[in-house]
């Protein structure tokens, strides 16, 4: 089996924000993960959105003029969530131009919706009659249609700490998570917060 190039986060609870958290700040500098048409495979094969067909073409796809347009579209798609998850997390609504631009992406995905068995019951799954390479969108778009009809909007967050550009979709139960993780803000924040109040008693 091929070894993924890269490794990316999953901290946002939600493959869309997870796809937002491609774009990160390494060292005080921006850093785009998906810099080619790979790293955008690698990605959705990480992010468990392609079926065993899309993981034979993603590991063969052929470098083109189609497969660029296929990255060019992902990259477009993460922006309009960007905006998104920037309005809502802000308290802003929504703009109508990200929602326009969504219901773009979403006509372009011709297929239909079955229903699956699963051990805790049945499920909806979207069956994609996309040609490829577009095809392996579509299961990013559904899950894209899924978060924008849910009514969990409101629960999406962007990282507590001022220098990070994460979002993450907060699923605790008094929804109080501020961090992308403890990893990466969480303990460098409150270790921050700590040396500060040592500082100011010290001072005092």
């Amino acid at each position: 089996m091929k070894k993924e190039a890269k490794r990316f986060l999953f901290v946002g609870n939600h493959p869309c924000l997870d796809l937002i958290n491609t774009q990160l700040i390494v060292k005080g500098e921006p850093k785009d993960l998906l810099e080619s048409v790979d790293d955008l495979c690698s990605w959705l094969r990480q992010a468990r959105l392609l079926t065993a067909s899309q993981g034979e073409f993603a590991q063969a796809h052929p470098h083109n003029e189609k497969a660029e347009f296929l990255l060019e579209r992902a990259r477009t798609f993460r922006a309009t969530l960007r905006i998104l998850a920037e309005r809502v997390a802000a308290g802003k609504a929504v703009p109508d131009s990200a929602i326009g631009t969504i219901n773009q992406f979403l006509a372009q995905r011709p297929g239909y919706t079955e229903l699956v068995r699963t051990k805790e019951g049945f499920k909806r799954r979207f069956h994609s009659l996309a040609t490829q390479p577009m095809e392996l969108l579509a299961p990013l778009l559904e899950t894209a249609s899924d978060l924008l009809g849910s009514g969990r909007l409101r629960f999406i967050k962007k990282c507590a700490n001022a220098a990070c550009i994460l979002y993450f979709l907060d699923t605790t139960k008094n929804h109080t998570r501020n961090w992308c993780s403890m990893q990466l803000c969480g303990n460098r924040m409150k270790v921050a917060a700590h040396y500060r109040r040592s500082r100011s008693k010290t001072s005092s």
